[in-house]
């Protein structure tokens, strides 16, 4: 990924703390220049002269979540930031899922213009349950790098220890305390495990961290649900493979495919995406001709 440019994850519920970590980013040297794509869920951005203070240019995508119905604005602005080396970073709306929003990254073939380098999660600490964390909020946390328990200091000591063991105990080893935006940077991992996660899709994410993903593109191929589950069989043996999730058509017919080394689903569909991404433990060594080859056996 020499020629790639840093992106950058940030997403947390609405009022959790995702500017004032943004603003706080935006004055490290790493983060210099950078580009921000906003995403919120209502008609206006309220944020977006706080964070131009230091951003080198922000856009808004508002209105709708870019995980859904804006996913085409998200994928043209990050066309038209990557004619620059500056790093992007995209804060997405409370209500976003951040696996589908990197599954569609891969998909429109963004990771080739693109190197994820974090993928951030702040959670509110004065709006979680010491007892229990809702699993809406818990997927979104374990779909990241880094979750940074913001308000914490809010909290009676026992009551944030409590809640920092509870965290522990449900899988998430990077929890790391927020105050105003400000965190032990010390704390970030590299690389970003977060592609992996997206197409396990918490199935089988405490594997993810020993998994490659390869993306082919199909759209000159001539294929069916029938002929890609037997291609499917025989490299998920011989790779390691843990999943397929992509589109293909036969001239006539498209059809959204997903597959594990239990099942295997097609439907039909009407997108023409003309693209499967594979992830295993040596899906990385699957090449464009090795797909193929195996396809015409």
């Amino acid at each position: 990924m020499k020629d790639s440019r840093a992106l950058y994850l940030v997403n947390g519920a609405l009022g959790a703390g995702k500017t004032t970590l943004l603003q706080y980013l935006l004055q490290q040297e790493q983060y210099s220049g950078a580009r921000v794509i906003e995403n919120e869920f209502a008609a206006e951005s309220v944020d977006s002269a706080l964070v131009a203070r230091h951003a080198d240019e922000v856009a808004t995508i508002a209105g709708s979540c870019i995980c859904c119905s804006s996913s085409d604005e998200l994928i043209s602005l990050l066309r038209a930031f990557s004619s620059s080396t500056a790093p992007v970073i995209i804060e997405s709306t409370g209500v976003a899922n951040s696996l589908k929003l990197i599954e569609q990254l891969i998909v429109a073939d963004m990771i080739k213009h693109y190197e994820l380098k974090q993928s951030f999660y702040v959670l509110d600490a004065l709006e979680c349950d010491v007892e229990r964390v809702s699993e809406a909020m818990l997927r979104e946390a374990q779909a990241a790098d880094i979750v940074l328990l913001s308000k914490i200091d809010r909290l009676p000591s026992e009551a944030a220890q409590d809640l920092q063991a509870l965290l522990r105990n449900r899988g998430l080893t990077n929890v790391v305390p927020m105050h105003f935006g400000k965190f032990d940077m010390t704390k970030l991992r590299s690389p970003s495990r977060a592609l992996e996660r997206a197409m396990l899709y918490g199935e089988d994410a405490q594997r993810a961290d020993t998994s490659t993903y390869s993306v082919i593109d199909v759209a000159a191929a001539d294929i069916t649900p029938n002929l890609l589950e037997d291609v499917w069989r025989k490299l998920q043996c011989a790779y390691g493979l843990r999943r397929l999730k992509g589109d293909i058509h036969n001239k006539i017919q498209s059809w959204h495919i997903e597959a594990t080394p239990h099942q295997f689903r097609s439907n039909e569909t009407d997108d023409q995406q003309n693209k499967i991404v594979i992830i295993g433990e040596r899906a990385h060594e699957i090449t464009h001709d090795i797909f193929f080859a195996e396809m015409q056996q």
